[in-house]
């Protein structure tokens, strides 16, 4: 169905390349900025290895919704989020995070059929009040998640809720290649790979949990993937909203009685309360692509018993 090397090539390279950023990140005793950026840095720069080893290097013009995001919204992703880093004050580094989510749908649509009028004069699919509508919309969901997701690393650590991250991306990429953008879905499976490398290193050369790790690159990357299968895929707006809301599932062990749970438990716990919803998504996304699989083969078959009749 799909190519398994290229699949795992992704993966492989994404995680090995964050793994590698990270653990350089961490030698010694980073200053706080650096603690703080290099989770972004770790997972972008896995990306952009990952998609180069699949031959989707970042390029000029960016035409089409992967090249913008290669090429525009990551670079500014982690331009902000090293400054964010750098910056004494949480609120005006919050205030920078929210302008970066309120352009980043904007960034992935532009020039689509969606905004633009490709065909001429009010062509767009998209009234000027729906689009200010859908793009606002979007950049809400994004910093809401972005927000929570922060605050749960707050009460958790930075390898817990990559951990999190981690899953959901991968949920994310098969969900989108199932929904018929493949080389989206393979963008995703890099990130994936990219988050679980950059999680694992920080696991092994930090002996404590860091609390303050940059999600931006992490979040901001599902976001895209999830747009590109919403708007240049087949994905549904019922199944996208799945996938960028999973995450939140994780602030269900937060709860008075489940905070009391063994360490250990209560990771388990985190987990399965994002996998569940994540693996009833891939089961739907895989009965539908099965159902159209089979109806591109019943259309097809009477039109081979045709050429053959004509023959």
């Amino acid at each position: 169905m799909f190519e398994t090397v290229a699949l795992a090539k992704a993966v492989l390279i994404g995680a090995l390349v964050a793994a590698g950023i990270m653990g350089l990140a961490c030698r010694g005793t980073p200053p706080p900025w650096r603690r703080d950026a290099c989770w972004s840095w770790a997972v972008g720069v896995g990306v952009l290895a990952a998609s180069g080893a699949t031959d989707q290097w970042p390029h000029w013009p960016a035409l089409e919704d992967r090249a913008r995001f290669l090429t525009l919204l990551l670079p500014l992703t982690l331009a902000v989020e090293t400054w964010a880093a750098i910056l004494p004050s949480r609120g005006i580094a919050w205030l920078v995070r929210l302008g970066l989510a309120a352009i980043a749908a904007p960034i992935l649509l532009h020039n689509s059929v969606y905004l633009a009028h490709l065909s001429g004069r009010d062509s767009a699919e998209w009234s000027l009040a729906e689009a200010t509508v859908v793009l606002c919309g979007l950049a809400a969901l994004l910093a809401i998640v972005w927000t929570l997701m922060s605050g749960l690393e707050r009460r958790s650590s930075s390898q817990a809720v990559h951990g999190v991250l981690a899953l959901d991306a991968s949920a994310t990429a098969l969900t989108v290649m199932l929904s018929g953008y493949y080389r989206g879905g393979l963008l995703g499976l890099g990130l994936a790979g990219a988050i679980a490398g950059a999680t694992l290193a920080s696991s092994i050369s930090r002996p404590q949990p860091s609390t303050r790790g940059s999600l931006g690159m992490s979040v901001i990357g599902i976001f895209a993937v999830v747009i590109m299968g919403r708007f240049f895929g087949a994905l549904s707006t019922s199944l996208a909203a799945c996938l960028l809301l999973a995450p939140l599932g994780a602030w269900t062990v937060e709860l008075p009685r489940l905070r009391k749970l063994a360490p250990s438990w209560r990771v388990m716990a985190r987990l399965a309360c994002v996998a569940i919803p994540l693996l009833v998504v891939l089961i739907i996304a895989q009965r539908k692509f099965t159902a159209a699989s089979t109806g591109r083969s019943r259309a097809f078959e009477p039109s081979i018993s045709r050429a053959f009749r004509l023959s």
